[in-house]
């Protein structure tokens, strides 16, 4: 006979990079626990079939659709993976750090379990990150972390000029720029220069790469501005990113347009671990209390 869910049960899908080595230890040990507790893991096929675990299982595409809470089992990048493809379902996401620097898998394989378990009976802590939407042209996708326009196959620095609500910012001429949310303001932005800035904040980072002039710094805007950046004319094409799991060939002549979504993503967070210690054991940073 089928397993009959627990009325309490709730849909765990797990997102996995499969290149781990802890992968083929934790979700199979995770899935059996979950399904002995009522609950109703889901995994994408090929992820089920390499894993060799026993679960419902869909096309990847349709995980987040089918799920009440995404695990997201891997670093950052499988984070950002989960991100896209939850998009403005609002289903919280739980990342399981899996080796590596994971700023946005918070929590560790040992505290897996129990976050997972503490999420089904409603006693869990989550926060909503801001998150950007991109349009160029026709094209239009969104970024939990940042996009970045990277100079193109010529490897030669590019001009943008970059404009809010209308009025001049500001040229950036040498490598690029990111623009990051908060959460997005310890990735990409914070290995140019840039600042930390508390993830649930209402802001959005500027951060010129290799910038050519000395005076070209960071700056925060308002979390309502609305971004354009475009191309001077004089510039090569250039290539843009979104959270680097998505890439557009943009040329001069069409503006880039970056504001606010109209979505947060929900990030479930360890209890009774903090931000600034989450800071100290990634950054390494020292200090004690006294």
């Amino acid at each position: 006979m089928p397993r009959v869910r627990s009325p309490h049960g709730k849909r765990i899908a797990f997102m996995v990079n499969r290149g781990k080595p802890l992968a083929a230890k934790l979700v199979p040990e995770l899935v059996r626990r979950l399904s002995a507790a009522g609950h109703e893991p889901l995994l994408s096929t090929g992820t089920a079939r390499l894993l060799r675990v026993k679960a419902e299982c869909c096309p990847a595409a349709e995980l987040a659709r089918k799920a009440d809470l995404v695990v997201a089992c891997g670093g950052d990048g499988t984070m950002l993976r989960a991100a896209r493809l939850v998009g403005g379902r609002d289903v919280p996401i739980m990342g399981v750090n899996l080796g590596g620097l994971g700023f946005l898998t918070e929590f560790s394989v040992e505290e897996a379990e129990a976050g997972i378990e503490a999420f089904c009976r409603g006693d869990h802590t989550e926060e909503r990150r801001m998150v950007l939407a991109c349009s160029h042209g026709r094209k239009a996708g969104f970024a939990l972390n940042d996009v970045a326009v990277n100079m193109g196959p010529a490897n030669r620095a590019i001009e943008l000029v970059a404009s809010s609500g209308g009025v001049l910012v500001t040229r950036f001429v040498g490598d690029g720029v990111v623009v990051a949310t908060p959460t997005g303001s310890t990735g990409y932005s914070l290995a140019a220069g840039g600042p930390v800035v508390y993830p649930t904040m209402d802001a959005i980072l500027l951060t010129p790469l290799s910038p050519h002039a000395l005076a070209s710094r960071p700056m925060i805007l308002p979390g309502d501005a609305r971004v354009e950046l475009e191309l001077s004319r004089r510039s090569e094409s250039a290539v843009l990113n979104l959270d680097g799991q998505e890439r557009w060939v943009v040329r001069p002549g069409k503006p880039i347009r970056i504001s606010r979504a109209g979505f947060t993503i929900r990030l479930v967070t360890p209890k009774g671990k903090t931000y600034f210690q989450i800071l100290r054991d990634k950054l390494k940073w020292t200090g004690s209390q006294r």
